[in-house]
């Protein structure tokens, strides 16, 4: 497919942080009002609660540490630092854990949240939502998942590597730390968008240029994922709302202004 035509000429795009971030929470009416997708919450809701427990835990317990001896001292850098940037440092850490999280988890519950998005595009009426599953099919996609996620990482590091040249210039830290949040927050969206793209068939470029496109609905998505993990117990449903969320949004404002792909294999 060529990537200038993956929108429809002189479509008017609809993106919204406020929309992309409403749309998690309506996820919750949408799941109570057809009880046969609280079947489809089982699975991932336990697994979530072993990989946010244990990720929460190691951050916290090992990598905080290391963190507050390596800024132990009394000479006044170390002071300075410490008043000012610890808790950019602190918010540092919480990007990452959340990120790893949305990661990790993204992956282990990939089968599952599938299942969600393409449940909610067919609650919403959406057409070509999936395909036939077979053994072949599976393998396929196990290996196009392991290799977007590969690309994803080495992007997401590639980024930050950039972003970390800012610290070299006077007042980077606070600049680095507020590019790093927004750049997060995509990564944490985009993730949730990938289900119903793949299922098209979409390469990983052309995921990205569509998302890029709708990016305020992206931030909206992965804002509320990155709120909804620090909160008791809902925290471990965050993967499984904010992929409805984004099958709603998709379906809504993405879908109608994309053309049709054309890609049947191929990574």
């Amino acid at each position: 497919m060529n990537s200038k035509k993956l929108l429809l000429e002189k479509a008017e795009v609809h993106s919204s942080l406020f929309a992309g971030f409403l749309n998690t929470f309506r996820s919750l009416s949408l799941t109570w009002s057809r009880k046969g997708m609280l079947l489809y919450f089982t699975v991932p809701f336990i697994l979530n609660i072993a990989i946010l427990t244990g990720i929460f835990y190691y951050s916290y317990t090992s990598i905080a540490p290391l963190i507050q001896s390596a800024l132990s001292g009394d000479q006044w850098y170390i002071q300075f630092i410490q008043v000012f940037l610890s808790p950019v440092l602190f918010v540092m850490l919480s990007i990452f854990t959340v990120l790893i999280y949305s990661i990790a988890g993204g992956i282990i519950t990939a089968p599952f949240l599938d299942l969600l998005s393409s449940k909610t595009e067919k609650i919403l009426g959406s057409e070509n939502a999936d395909e036939k599953i077979s053994l072949k099919t599976f393998i396929y996609d196990m290996i196009r998942a392991l290799v977007n996620a590969i690309r994803l990482l080495l992007l997401i590091v590639l980024i930050n590597f950039l972003l970390l040249l800012l610290n070299i210039i006077p007042g980077g830290s606070f600049l680095y730390a507020f590019l790093n949040f927004f750049s997060a927050l995509f990564f944490y969206g985009f993730q949730f968008y990938d289900f119903p793209l793949e299922r098209r068939r979409y390469s990983f470029r052309e995921k990205l240029k569509i998302t890029w496109r709708f990016r305020w609905s992206v931030f909206g998505s992965g804002l509320a994922f990155f709120l909804i993990s620090f909160i008791p117990v809902i925290g471990f449903l965050g993967l499984n709302l904010c992929t409805i969320g984004a099958a709603v949004t998709f379906t809504e404002d993405i879908k109608p202004v994309l053309t049709v792909p054309c890609h049947k294999d191929g990574a």
